[in-house]
């Protein structure tokens, strides 16, 4: 509640100096999925990726400023944050960002956590590339240091150096379930690269990272992602691998659009040759 009440107040004094009012949106992002297995049938507010539904609060500002406000229906079991609080920041609009928000480490592909962060484009000295960098700090036992990446939506290589990276249920959401407990002293260091292409009409990503901690075993990390946007179904297939448990894991979805603003899901996922589970979901936007 403190951290809402700050960035609106912030917010509301830029609104102040410009002596100008905001235009303002009130809505809700939903992501419900039904998981069924050999067991059970559970039903979730977030789907096996870790996205939450959320009700959520919008300002922006013709001077270029916005804010942003997002509530989940649905926390995730073990997370840390102890918060329904999904975001909250304000930013200026294609420039920096403060506040509580997904810092996404490289393409975000494997690992993107919500945390208190100060986020920056800059220019990298050397061919004038685009770069992000990213502070973290979201407590003295939970993730803080610095992200760094270069390069443009394409592709580029990104560093982080800190301590605790890693250690929310987000983390890893496509090689393990959010559900799954995550180490609780995470990565200190992380090195990646991610490059992004087209197949035809199928969008690609890669992306590699190398995570290495005190007490994290040193691991490379490697997924994949098709998605054939111009099928029928749209069918997206999405595949992590980790070196240290020499396992693969993979996911593959099919959607079907219901109007401008909701879709129905099918999803499969599992472990090597083993299917987890098969989920049906749904999304939109109110």
């Amino acid at each position: 509640m403190r951290l809402l009440l700050t960035v609106l107040g912030v917010f509301w004094l830029l609104v102040c100096l410009h002596a100008e009012y905001p235009t303002v949106f009130f809505g809700a992002r939903l992501t419900l999925q039904a998981r069924v297995d050999e067991r059970t049938t559970a039903l979730r507010w977030y789907d096996d990726l870790a996205r939450h539904s959320v009700v959520f609060l919008q300002f922006y500002y013709e001077a270029g400023y916005g804010a942003y406000v997002a509530q989940r229906l649905q926390n995730l079991p073990d997370d840390r944050s102890r918060t329904a609080l999904d975001e909250a920041y304000i930013e200026r609009l294609e420039g920096w960002r403060i506040g509580k928000f997904y810092a996404p480490f490289g393409a975000g592909l494997l690992l993107s956590e919500s945390v208190l962060a100060v986020q920056s484009p800059a220019r990298f000295a050397i061919g004038d590339l685009p770069m992000r960098v990213a502070y973290l700090y979201n407590g003295a036992d939970r993730q803080q240091g610095l992200y760094v990446r270069v390069g443009t939506t394409r592709g580029g290589v990104s560093v982080g150096v800190g301590r605790h990276f890693g250690t929310d249920p987000h983390a890893f959401a496509l090689y393990e379930l959010p559900e799954e407990q995550r180490s609780l002293h995470g990565y200190d260091t992380l090195y990646g690269a991610d490059y992004t292409f087209y197949l035809g009409s199928v969008h690609a990503q890669l992306e590699w990272v190398y995570s290495e901690g005190r007490q994290a075993s040193a691991s490379h990390w490697l997924a994949a992602r098709l998605h054939a946007r111009s099928l029928p179904f749209q069918p997206e297939l999405s595949i992590a691998y980790q070196t240290v448990a020499g396992r693969v894991s993979w996911r593959l979805a099919a959607q079907q659009r219901a109007g401008d603003r909701a879709s129905f899901n099918l999803t499969l996922r599992g472990k090597a040759g083993t299917i987890q589970f098969v989920a049906f979901g749904v999304q939109g936007e109110l």
